[in-house]
């Protein structure tokens, strides 16, 4: 691996992160302009522009810069030609004089009343619905805009729905979601919600539905009135650039917004963005908003597609974009090794609840090796992780993130069977996980689980309650040092072991993890909840926990221990102790405000030390950096960074813009 002198960069072995990329030289600049340009007459030059993207990437080989001038291009670009090496790379580039947007959608018009299907149809008596007669529209599609792709016609599963899991299903609203139609409506650029019957757009405004034929779609405008004077749309392609055909290298894709994407639910992986089995690409400064399901795919796309063992996979950058509104995940990856994801803010990820296909996060990867994830911020997820590490990952970093407002039914970190070696987490924050599910709920079919139910057998042995910050389930060698974890319903950090599949790396047993330095705060299920004795912990802190917030589930009957207990029979966190301080982040400012706790901690009336006074504790030999980047030397506080009094308040942004 490439040395390099930034110590975030330090993967868990000891060698930096490998850097592969160099200045690169372009010999040859295509201009496209969608106001004044011709495709016919064009020749790409600053005089002659292009009309469409798709023109250019035609003809643009190695050391070629496509310049895209401001403006709206409906079309799915498709690189013909990949590039020839770091130095020698193809890139697809904002020109710099305003934005650029690929919309995967074309402008709707002619609309008349939808009078021909009864609202009564499959309605129950409990049932809401307005008292009024709701205003239903219907647009009949033009089927010559779909080119052979379209998406009102397709359901959001996609080939291999074995993952579904249909017998661990029992509430028939956890499948929905996969059964609707691929195809979304917009108004004035915000998507209409889907539904599965025409009778329950009765329920509420802002909804549509779509024919079995996939040829018209009904609608209601989310103010009960009339479609004209808005900008309607109607998604029409499944991506909005990749290329065209897989496994081409060497590709940038800078500074451009991507929207509207009608692709379906993984697997295969089908990104609004797909390097389509490329490697080596950069993926910088793009907005990527409303994708139906996957924001930016990389890696090998399918567990179903054969590979070379001399294949490259991955080597992937990813910096400064931003993922809104991905309807399963914001960035997936299969195999992807060597990947860079730094600078990024991934929100609103998974509001398509599709987590029964267990391929959703702001930001998933398999078997990744050899990675780092810093500085990225990932924030409001519903039904869904932050960030997933799932089978043979090793020696990958997680520094310097910030995880923020999630629904997640495992953990804002999950890591699942990564038993091959070590994966280092550091230097987080983690704020307000969620209770997944309202287990006291009557169950009214809304997706509440009998946790008595198959549901709960391996290898996917949920706990009770969920909402974790970090969640590891069947995961070896895990390292967690030095974050702040605050703020849930769950444990701050929980995991779990899997008994089966133990060949092919798969399984574990959630043993030899390291968990030092770390301060816990108001994690109201507990701090930590272990399957078993054997991990190590030290250096920790504690504050506003309930009664028995150390949880030893095995041997049984399982054990609830306070610090003391902790320290005394299980020999665990010698060096740790209680702190008393109140916490708070202004979730839109990204600002932390620290403050003395008067009350103390209510459990132990003998501590009295605010944050500012946790006792140093020796360093954890593999991290020598705190949540800015800076380097610490000798013992240093618990968490994340060095806080000389306790009422303060400053940026917990990570990010380098």
């Amino acid at each position: 691996m490439a040395k390099h002198l930034d110590p975030t960069a330090i993967l868990p072995y000891g060698e930096s992160f490998d850097f592969w990329e160099k200045e690169q030289v372009y010999d040859r600049e295509l201009h496209v302009c969608g106001k004044c340009g011709n495709d016919e007459t064009g020749d790409g030059s600053l005089e002659a522009p292009f009309k469409t993207i798709n023109r250019a990437a035609a003809i643009a080989t190695a050391g070629t810069r496509v310049l895209i001038h401001a403006g709206e291009y409906r079309e799915c670009v498709r690189a013909a030609h990949g590039g020839e090496g770091p130095e020698r790379m193809v890139s697809y580039e904002a020109a710099g004089d305003g934005e650029v947007v690929i919309k995967a959608s074309e402008v709707a018009t002619g609309f008349e009343r939808s009078l021909e299907f009864s609202l009564g149809f499959r309605m129950h008596d409990d049932d809401e619905v307005e008292k009024e007669e709701p205003i239903i529209w219907e647009h009949t599609l033009d089927g010559d805009m779909f080119h052979g792709y379209n998406p009102f016609g397709l359901i959001n599963a996609l080939h291999d729905k074995s993952w579904l899991h249909y017998s661990r299903t029992e509430r028939e609203s956890n499948l929905a979601p996969f059964f609707l139609r691929r195809g979304m409506v917009y108004v004035d650029g915000k998507p209409l919600r889907q539904v599965e019957l025409y009778s329950h757009l009765s329920k509420e405004p802002g909804t549509y539905w779509v024919e079995e034929h996939g040829l018209k779609v009904h609608f209601r405008m989310p103010d009960n009135g009339s479609p004209e004077g808005h900008l309607i749309e109607v998604s029409c392609r499944e991506q909005c650039f990749t290329t065209a055909k897989p496994f081409l290298s060497y590709i940038k894709v800078k500074g451009l917004t991507m929207m509207q994407a009608a692709n379906g639910a993984p697997d295969p992986q089908v990104g609004a963005l797909s390097c389509n089995r490329g490697h080596h690409w950069i993926i910088e400064d793009n907005i990527i908003r409303y994708s139906n399901t996957v924001g930016i795919d990389i890696g090998s796309g399918s567990w179903a597609y054969k590979r070379a063992l001399e294949q490259q996979v991955g080597y992937a950058v990813l910096r400064r974009n931003q993922i809104y509104d991905s309807g399963v995940a914001g960035v997936l990856g299969l195999s992807a090794c060597y990947t860079l994801v730094e600078d990024n803010l991934i929100a609103r990820t998974g509001w398509q609840r599709m987590e029964y296909g267990w391929e959703s996060g702001a930001l998933k990867f398999h078997n990744c090796v050899d990675s780092l994830f810093r500085r990225n911020v990932f924030r409001e997820t519903y039904g869904c992780e932050g960030l997933w590490l799932d089978c043979n990952s090793v020696n990958a970093r997680v520094t310097q993130n910030l995880f923020l407002n999630m629904l997640c039914p495992h953990g804002m970190i999950l890591m699942e069977c990564n038993r091959l070696g070590e994966l280092l987490i550091d230097n987080n924050i983690f704020w307000n996980a969620k209770l997944y599910y309202d287990y006291n709920a009557p169950d009214k079919g809304n997706g509440t689980i009998n946790i008595d139910s198959s549901e709960w057998n391996e290898p996917f042995a949920m706990h009770v309650p969920v909402g974790d910050a970090i969640y590891g389930l069947g995961n070896d060698d895990l390292r967690v040092v030095n974050n702040l974890i605050c703020n849930t319903d769950g444990y701050g950090y929980a995991q779990d072991v899997v008994r089966g599949r133990m060949a092919g790396g798969r399984g574990g047993t959630s043993r030899n993890s390291t968990v030092v330095n770390n301060v816990f705060y108001d994690c109201r299920s507990g701090a930590i909840r272990l399957p078993n004795h054997d991990n190590t912990f030290d250096g920790n802190y504690y504050s506003r926990m309930p009664q028995g917030f150390l949880v030893l589930a095995y041997p049984a009957p399982s054990a609830q221990l306070d610090l003391k207990a902790w320290q005394r029979f299980e020999n665990m966190d010698l060096n740790g102790g209680y702190a008393a301080f109140k916490l708070t982040i202004d979730d839109e400012a990204l600002t932390m405000t620290l403050r003395t706790d008067k009350p103390r901690c209510t459990w132990d009336k003998r501590e009295t030390v605010g944050y500012s006074s946790m006792k140093k504790v020796a360093p954890d030999a593999e991290v020598t950096t705190d949540y800015f980047g800076n380097v610490i030397e000798g013992d240093r506080m618990p968490g994340p960074f060095d806080i000389t009094e306790d009422d303060v308040t400053f940026s917990i942004d990570p990010r380098k813009l």
